[in-house]
């Protein structure tokens, strides 16, 4: 099937929009990617904004022209306007699809976009009814996964050990209840990777940002920037264990799915479905409250060998279930069974 990836702007949509350009190449398929940007102008020239939208717009349909795609996959599409979704299928014959990744926290904006899609797939499963009641076709759950091109174990020279190494590690954006877990491990070894403000969420994607006051417990701890792609892949494999803490999202995250791919190992919050994915106890660990927190990590930091293994079996239940390879071919074999 020839496929085009339409990727708005945005860290993580891009590199997903990536991720699911080589496994579908993988399992067969002719793929092509347009990264959707209508602000590298206009972000910092407003006035430039309406020619800047109509020229993207412009250049997608001219892609499409060329490439010919059977099936349009749109990674998120929040930034992709709906009067481009309803152009592109007024002027092409192909059936277009959303692989949305921020259920249930953006619900309001994901379930006003589903409509527009032939095929919507929702991170939460929790959300297919919603979507379907909103009027979208074809509703399907479909989670993160890993790249093993990219979330694998690496060998770290000495100076990169020191560079990206600790005792526990946290990497991401750092919103208010997040804090709290990290003010609760101040006094260890902890590395966060992240630049130094707090977020908070509101609806529909907006936040606030406050600054990390120099008197946190924190402020030592924060490395003042974020990692990506290899960077942060070596900032897993150099820490004993890696925090996961899933607020304000209540199901599975892309970092449950990567630090694993890494065999790395994962001490995470609880959350919903996580459970289906990996067994806790034996292929991850999960914590409830603060005081247990702290408790398993002073257990596992003491006890390499069965941290080991732990981070050992979730490294094969991550190669074996959770590639996107077979989040791909998951999409694929939904659509083809529910063509019309």
């Amino acid at each position: 099937m020839r496929i085009m990836i339409v990727s708005p702007w945005g860290k993580t949509a891009f590199e997903l929009g990536g991720f699911c350009k080589e496994a579908l190449g993988e399992i067969g398929h002719a793929v092509d990617l347009f990264l959707y940007n209508d602000e590298r102008l206009s972000s910092r020239m407003p006035f430039f904004a309406n020619i800047e939208r109509g020229l993207t717009e412009k250049a997608l349909l001219r892609k499409i022209s060329r490439f010919r795609p059977k099936l349009i996959l749109v990674i998120k599409g929040d930034r992709i306007p709906l009067k481009v979704i309803r152009g592109i299928k007024e002027n092409f014959d192909v059936e277009i699809a959303n692989y949305w990744i921020d259920d249930p926290y953006a619900i309001e904006v994901s379930q006003k976009i589903s409509p527009f899609y032939d095929y919507f797939f929702t991170n939460d499963p929790e959300c297919v009814q919603i979507h379907k009641h909103a009027g979208c076709p074809h509703v399907e759950f479909l989670s993160f996964g890993h790249f093993p091109g990219l979330h694998s174990k690496v060998e770290l020279s000495q100076k990169e050990y020191e560079t990206y190494g600790s005792d526990v590690c946290f990497a991401g954006t750092v919103s208010e209840e997040r804090l709290k877990v990290l003010e609760a491990l101040s006094d260890l070894d902890l590395r966060v990777w992240s630049p130094r403000h707090v977020v908070t969420f509101r609806k529909e994607y907006q936040i606030d940002k406050n600054i990390l006051r120099p008197s946190s417990p924190l402020y030592d701890r924060f490395m003042n920037r974020s990692v990506w792609g290899e960077e942060l892949v070596k900032v897993y494999n150099a820490s004993k264990i890696v925090l996961n803490i899933h607020s304000p999202q209540s199901v599975p995250i892309m970092r449950d799915f990567e630090v694993t791919g890494c065999g790395s190992f994962l001490l995470t919050d609880d959350a919903r479905s996580l459970a289906a994915m990996f067994e806790p106890g034996e292929e991850i660990i999960c914590w409830r409250k603060l005081e247990e927190l702290r408790e398993m990590v002073a257990f596992y930091l003491s006890h390499p060998e069965e941290r080991k293994e732990i981070a050992r079996r979730g490294e094969i239940r991550a190669n074996q279930d959770h590639t996107y390879t077979k989040r791909m071919g998951e999409l694929v074999s939904f659509i083809e069974e529910n063509k019309p």
